[in-house]
């Protein structure tokens, strides 16, 4: 959809970048252009103060008709990224008009650009060096790197899969399989990050998890003797290496797009319900579902290799993701309760609750689309008709989990390297318990 007058200096600040008339009627494609670049200079980040019952037909203002990015969504408020002179977008007819009287302004940073340049100043500092690994981010090449040794080194419980397929770029889209030798035929388990380039954190907690899996299993054999995990660290690799290199705020992969732009939004990609709402159909924006189901080379991959026959065993699946600290269960796409929704609530909140008892951080266990809808997300493909048929007519309990920061910290994405082992330890905490509940109490139809 196109927004039509009302946004007066924003028009001429498109037409003055993208060559359009400032009258003309601005796309969200045009306001993703600004964006979208390797620099964000003088971007803000804002805070939206709307009432709840409005709160959803908001968020699908922002996304869907303006192409903005939403940084974080609570009940009562967004946090949207401003790009530089749009400020008038704020005060707007169009945005009033979907909010009503009772919506708040305020600025939490007015220049993402430096918290931006603070993080690259560490990462290139000689000094950091990596005696621990958990002290800071890796790139995509030495995370492959560390996981190839892990297998190395521990190989009667680690097995390096190089690769499940490749992207666009050419990388290699690798998983790793953590189980021991005990036990036979076994249950499992999926866990999967970065499948939004810039949420770095949730690269780390899988790599945390992963660490532990090994680490612990001297002490205590229970899950690898009962499960085996299958893990995708880095599922989308392009978008990922981007972030470093091109864009830091970057969210999709790399994927050239008809319109010259480049990116599909992995996350509303996925065959299930996909382009029914909670995503956009204009390639330039961020929540940008792709010119098809499934089209996506990443997402090819990883729905072939869930469903290969060596991973029919599968009960349950995680999709780390950041932030908002969120434990997120199906549904998505519709309002409507999911059949196991009173084991699905059970086991989120479960997880909700252990994270507390770590380190006293507050997660909300909720469905995905109370929050906002979502189509196309993996969460509602693995719960989905398809896996259920390929499983046996077998549902599996699927979640996302939204990590570090909560809504009232400005660094969202940018979340310093000292989160990454109190994130790392909380989730582990939960998951080790989430896991047995999977094992003892799967979903029967």
């Amino acid at each position: 959809m196109r927004i039509l007058h009302g946004l007066s200096l924003f028009g001429a600040l498109i037409g003055a970048v993208l060559a359009l008339p400032a009258t003309g009627p601005l796309t969200s494609g045009a306001i993703s252009a600004l964006l979208d670049g390797p620099r964000y200079d003088n971007h803000k980040l804002v805070r939206l103060g709307v009432p709840n019952n409005v709160l959803a037909n908001v968020h699908r203002f922002l996304d869907e008709e303006l192409g903005l990015d939403i940084w974080d969504t609570q009940s009562d408020h967004i946090d949207v990224r401003i790009p530089p002179g749009a400020d008038d977008i704020l005060t707007s007819k169009p945005l009033s008009d979907v909010a009503g009287s009772a919506l708040t302004v305020t600025v939490l940073d007015n220049n993402l650009q430096k918290i931006v340049d603070e993080e690259t100043q560490r990462l290139n500092s000689p000094s950091v060096q990596a005696a621990n690994w958990f002290a800071d981010y890796h790139r995509y090449a030495d995370i492959k790197t560390w996981y190839q040794t892990l297998a190395q080194q521990n190989p009667s419980l680690v097995t390096f899969v190089p690769s499940i397929g490749k992207t666009v770029e050419g990388r290699d889209i690798f998983a790793v399989r953590i189980t021991s030798k005990t036990g036979g035929s076994k249950q499992q388990i999926w866990f999967q990050g970065l499948q939004h380039a810039r949420e770095w954190i949730g690269g780390s907690t899988v790599q945390y998890v992963s660490d532990r899996l090994v680490a612990e299993y001297a002490q205590d054999k229970t899950l690898l003797d009962r499960a085996e995990f299958i893990i995708i660290p880095v599922v989308n690799p392009d978008g990922y290496e981007y972030t470093w290199t091109g864009g830091r705020l970057w969210r999709k992969n790399r994927s050239k797009n008809s319109d010259g732009s480049f990116g599909v939004d992995l996350n509303r990609n996925w065959p299930d319900h996909w382009g029914q709402g909670g995503s956009s159909a204009s390639p330039s924006s961020i929540t940008y579902r792709g010119p098809s189901a499934g089209s996506e080379l990443e997402v090819k991959a990883l729905s072939k290799y869930f469903l290969a026959p060596e991973n029919k065993n599968l009960v349950g699946a995680i999709d780390f993701h950041s932030f908002s600290q969120l434990v997120l269960r199906p549904y998505g796409f519709t309002s409507s309760r999911a059949p196991d929704e009173a084991l699905l609530k059970k086991a989120g909140d479960g997880v909700r609750d252990r994270i507390r008892a770590i380190h006293g951080k507050q997660y909300t266990s909720q469905t995905a689309y109370d929050l906002y809808q979502t189509t196309g997300s993996a969460t509602d493909w693995w719960y989905g008709e398809t896996v259920t048929k390929a499983l046996g007519n077998r549902r599996i309990y699927s979640y996302t989990i939204e990590l570090r920061p909560t809504g009232s910290s400005d660094q969202g994405f940018i979340l310093p390297p000292s989160e990454i082992i109190p994130t790392g330890e909380e989730i582990w905490g939960s998951i080790t318990w989430w896991t047995k509940f999977v094992l003892d109490n799967p979903i029967k139809i």
